[in-house]
């Protein structure tokens, strides 16, 4: 079943109708203090032809002629056969993690993983290429290197029948490597080759002929496996379920601007499809294996795991032009614990890559944009950046090889697409601090948004919120949306409101005692859309507090109730205890 959407109009009536609270004055000092709660939480597509495909295109740049040393060939080979492990996230590879490489980004990604491979390795992944993508074959196809590649057979054994020659293993894992390196560049650029996850494959051998301790690899022969039974039967309705996701995105409120494109892919993806639980554990290999494709997000069936949405947003990606890539890694759910987990980078005009998970933008209702094109030290939750719960590994299979995909490097800081307003006609202002007095000691920062025509005439507010640093972090720094390593707190409902005004609170929560003395800076944001679909943001100005410093302002003003209740004489104590007030 499709997810209920919240519309323009839903999201200005959460802003207007939120939780009621006491109403709070426009004091310089916002000093009301709550003791217990109210804790808030590549340039490839530039050039590319009429009708062509980043992936068209990478492939006309086809590899150098290879070395001519054609040896003295005679009859008699010999084939090796070996079958691949799991590629991709492993099955049931849910904990700890295990990175079999010295993991380093690719700053010369060139539009396909296809151009991080050596020669052979890609005239291997051509092979793929061409069998299962040009020709959308279900069969098996043959690579035949002409010439030959030699290699140091010094462990191999030639017998008197060349047929009974035996190939040491330890001879000819290079050649494992050419193979599995193509498959793994393959299957991550190709995943509209969903019908194969995983194959066996013969290598072919002749030492006959071969001056002494010398061999030649001449070819492979490839024959693949099934992602899910009868897998291939489903390339008609999910070509056609992939033109029509197209034309959906199309239709949305795109504006022609890459930045938006991406938004309605992801938003597409989030909305038409949910997370198959069930998949993760399954013994079933239909249900598995069709949740780690990107199927369900084009038969109208909906549901698979990070893998599918991942390769829904690449594909989508793909057919509009924008440069995507598939990540793999770890996906930390705690500083000790996670698993392997798929997401996407997506390149922007700046040149730069910007991180793309629609697997957890996907966890809430409605889908959410905190990891949508943002960078390496974007806070996603709490003090957890988006660079420590995204681990990349290039790590691609369960076992081990001496291959491992380089991905593009992260920009550290998001993508910032939003128009500033410097002369708003929305008033936005911020009130002052107040502090929270219970353990984990907090700094809360009170916002106001004047309740106005101007207010009233936006098209759609999709978030608003609040922007909290140390100052010691922030330096002299402007404190904006972009401003790496800010808290940026959304407003999840409204502290405060009247016929003139909405108040809403920001706070930051686990401040240590040694702290308390720190300047912390905050300021309100508000994001908007105007009628014509970008996207403005207007600030408050920066006020800044220390925790002390408001325990303080709160001290002598609940000092001075001449008759205090028994709630505001249990403040006022707990202000004196920071304080040391005996």
């Amino acid at each position: 079943m499709m997810k209920q959407r919240r519309t323009g109009a839903a999201v200005r009536t959460a802003l207007v109708t939120g939780m009621l609270v006491s109403l709070l004055s426009a004091a310089t000092v916002f000093f009301a203090v709550n003791a217990e709660s109210d804790v808030s939480p590549s340039d490839v597509t530039d050039s590319l032809d009429a009708g062509q495909t980043i992936t068209d295109q990478v492939l006309e740049q086809v590899s150098e002629l290879l070395p001519e040393q054609e040896p003295d060939r005679q009859d008699g080979t010999v084939t090796v056969w070996r079958n691949t492990p799991s590629f991709l996230t492993p099955r049931h590879y849910l904990t700890g993690g295990t990175n079999y490489y010295n993991y380093v980004p690719s700053p010369s990604y060139q539009g396909s993983y296809r151009s991080e491979l050596n020669d052979y390795e890609k005239k291997i992944y051509d092979g793929f290429y061409n069998n299962y993508v040009r020709n959308e074959s279900n069969d098996g196809f043959t690579v035949t290197f002409d010439p030959s590649i030699e290699f140091d057979a010094s462990h191999c054994v030639k017998a008197e029948n060349p047929e009974d020659d035996k190939i040491a293993d330890e001879d000819i894992v290079q050649f494992d490597d050419y193979v599995l390196s193509a498959a793994g560049a393959f299957f991550y650029d190709h995943p509209e080759a969903f019908w194969i996850r995983s194959f066996n494959y013969g290598m072919t051998f002749d030492l006959t002929g071969a001056p002494e301790n010398k061999g030649y690899f001449s070819s492979l022969s490839i024959y693949a496996y099934a992602s899910y039974p009868n897998a291939y039967n489903d390339l008609s309705a999910y070509k056609t379920g992939l033109a029509a996701a197209v034309e959906s995105v199309k239709a949305s409120r795109v504006c022609g601007n890459r930045y938006y494109t991406a938004r309605a892919i992801h938003d597409y993806v989030c909305q038409v499809c949910n997370y198959d639980y069930d998949a993760v554990y399954s013994s079933d290999s239909y249900t598995y294996g069709y949740a780690y494709t990107a199927v369900p997000a084009f038969t109208g069936k909906g549901k698979f795991v990070c893998e599918g949405y991942s390769k829904a947003v690449k594909l989508l990606c793909n057919e509009l032009g924008i440069p995507c890539v598939l990540v793999s890694g770890m996906g930390m759910t705690s500083s000790t614990s996670g698993g392997p987990h798929m997401w996407n980078y997506i390149q922007m005009e700046d040149g730069k890559w910007y991180g793309v998970d629609a697997t957890w933008d996907d966890s809430w209702v409605p889908a959410r944009y905190d990891y949508f094109m943002i960078g390496s030290q974007t806070a996603v939750s709490g003090s957890t950046t988006f660079g420590q719960n995204h681990i990349p590994d290039g790590q691609i299979m369960s076992s081990n090889t001496t291959y491992a995909l380089a991905f593009p490097p992260l920009s550290e800081s998001a993508y910032f697409h939003y128009i500033v307003d410097d002369n708003p006609t929305v008033t936005l202002t911020t009130l002052g601090a107040s502090i929270r007095v219970s353990d984990p000691y907090g700094i809360r920062f009170g916002v106001q948004i004047k309740r106005d025509d101007a207010l009233r005439a936006i098209h759609l507010i999709p978030e608003f919120g609040t922007l909290i640093i140390p100052s010691t972090t922030l330096g002299d720094n402007e404190l904006t949306i972009e401003t790496p390593s800010v808290r940026k707190i959304k407003a999840n409902y409204i502290y405060s409101q009247d016929d003139t005004q909405y108040t809403y609170t920001g706070v930051l929560v686990g401040i240590p005692t040694n702290f308390f003395n720190t300047n912390i800076k905050g300021r309100g944001y508000l994001i908007y859309e105007a009628a014509d679909g970008m996207e403005h943001i207007v600030y408050s100005e920066t006020v800044e507090r220390s925790f002390i410093g408001v325990a303080q302002s709160a001290y002598e003003n609940y000092s001075r109730i001449p008759n205090p209740t028994p709630a505001q004489l249990n403040i006022l104590n707990k202000v004196k205890a920071i304080l040391g007030i005996a």
